[in-house]
């Protein structure tokens, strides 16, 4: 083949195809392809967003003192103590926030640090004490 007829392939400096009100400002290509999509933040923090406006529409309909006590009981849910070596799976939190009626991806395929393993004992205290 003739080394005039072939065509090398070159890759573009930028990309300015995308059009539109995600256009990011910067114009390399890199930078494109690193942007964010806007909805990402919203959705990271979404949980923390529905509990703020459910207390916020209780204060409203029952006063102050519903949403503190609900507050205080979550508080008090996260800091009962257990032993290090035993799993948590922080059933009243989940009753309180009303996430026990949900059923989510980490319940079907469970992550291995949610797994409800027994460890051995020993072990796991001489770490957590540092021995």
């Amino acid at each position: 083949m003739d080394a005039a007829l072939k065509v090398t392939p070159k890759m573009p400096a930028t990309f300015n195809e995308f059009l539109g009100h995600l256009e990011p400002r910067d114009e390399t290509c890199a930078a494109q392809l690193q942007t964010v999509h806007p909805l990402k933040q919203s959705e990271l923090n979404y949980n923390q967003h529905r509990h703020n406006l459910n207390m916020q529409m209780l204060r409203k309909h029952e006063g102050l003192a519903a949403p503190l006590k609900i507050a205080m009981e979550l508080k008090a849910v996260s800091k009962v103590g257990h032993l290090p070596f035993l799993p948590s799976t922080n059933v009243a939190r989940d009753v309180l926030t009303g996430r026990d009626e949900v059923v989510e991806f980490s319940d079907i395929f469970n992550l291995e640090e949610h797994q409800e393993l027994m460890r051995q004992p020993h072990a796991v205290m001489e770490k957590v004490l540092g021995m």
